[in-house]
């Protein structure tokens, strides 16, 4: 694999006694890694939310291992504490890669793994590991009993891993696309708490089937004995085709300059009442002539989107506050 590794950016590789596959029950190798190797890595990634900060020291929290038929990968869970007196809690999914396996020239470091020779990886970089977590979730009906949980949404559709690729440049968290048909979004600061991306896309999907949002289709989790955190999100991928504000900004300035275009003289339009609510074939026809009628039907899908989305979540917040008082009396009156 030509060309594939800079060398220069590397010192010697890091010597571990231990195999891959056991890495994270071996003390030796989790102490270099949160430390000599990660430290180094994590401040220059661009979902590394603690630039502003001073970094401490960094602490594996908890791991667990994803198996694909030729591979073994580990989540991550870290917590990233700071000398602010506060600390963040990330999720960085590994890989142990061969040269000639690479699928990436972006490396965390160079190892020696019990005299294997090889290179440290975020495991989202090769596509192995992205087709592992899309089967996973068209399997996740399979019984498991590991920590992590995958889960397919009724609206997934897709029957088959085909292809994966990155979604634009990484932000706060990285986003791949399946099929150009979906988007998992990775999560890499978690919170071990509901996560409001997941829980709103999923009851707008599954128990409102709500078609004015991307569709949910898919989760990945993990359970701790402290909660769960969500640290993947699948849905429907819309294609952007721009923002309602954006286009108002547009259409305002095509408005306005219509009055120059079509010598509009603003004293002889027809005075209508401000904040009036008129229906849609009362407006004079001589705003309609200079706004241009597709103006006011946008607004007035916008406008029922908007009241769709706020009487679903209405529902969504209805019933969890009935559940809270349910329990509330259950525990007041047993």
């Amino acid at each position: 694999m030509e060309n594939k590794i800079n060398e220069d950016e590397f010192q010697n590789p890091f010597v571990f006694n231990t195999d891959w596959k056991n890495a994270f029950e071996d003390e030796e190798f989790i102490k270099v890694f949160s430390s000599d190797i990660l430290e180094n890595y994590i401040i220059n990634k661009r979902w590394y939310g603690g630039k502003a900060s001073t970094l401490k020291y960094i602490e594996v929290v908890d791991s667990f291992k994803i198996n694909s038929k030729n591979n073994t990968y580990f989540g991550v869970l870290l917590e990233v504490n700071f000398k602010e007196a506060f600390f963040q809690n990330y999720f960085m999914p590994l890989g142990f890669m061969s040269e000639s396996e690479l699928d990436t020239n972006t490396i965390i470091a160079p190892v020696k793994m019990n005299g294997q020779e090889g290179f440290l990886v975020d495991a989202l970089h090769q596509e192995d590991f992205r087709k592992l977590l899309f089967d996973k979730i068209l399997s996740s009906g399979d019984k498991t009993d590991s920590k992590v949980k995958f889960h397919k949404g009724v609206k997934l559709e897709d029957k088959e891993y085909k292809s994966s690729k990155f979604m634009g440049v990484e932000q706060s968290n990285t986003s791949i696309i399946f099929n150009n048909t979906l988007v998992l979004k990775i999560f890499r600061r978690i919170y071990i708490s509901t996560n409001p991306d997941y829980e709103i896309s999923r009851f707008l999907t599954e128990r409102m089937d709500f078609k004015s949002s991307p569709a949910y289709t898919g989760s990945i989790s993990v359970v701790l004995a402290d909660g769960n955190i969500t640290l993947g999100l699948m849905q429907e991928l819309v294609p952007n085709q721009g923002d309602a504000w954006q286009y108002m900004l547009t259409e305002t300035d095509r408005i306005f300059d219509n009055l120059k275009n079509k010598k509009i003289k603003i004293n002889k339009l027809p005075d209508v009442e401000l904040f009036k609510r008129i229906n849609l074939n009362e407006v004079p026809h001589e705003i309609i002539d200079w706004a241009g009628l597709n103006i006011f039907t946008r607004l007035q899908t916008l406008a029922t989107r908007t009241a769709e989305m706020h009487i679903a979540l209405g529902a969504m917040f209805t019933k969890q506050l009935l559940l809270q008082l349910l329990i509330t009396v259950i525990i007041q009156f047993g």
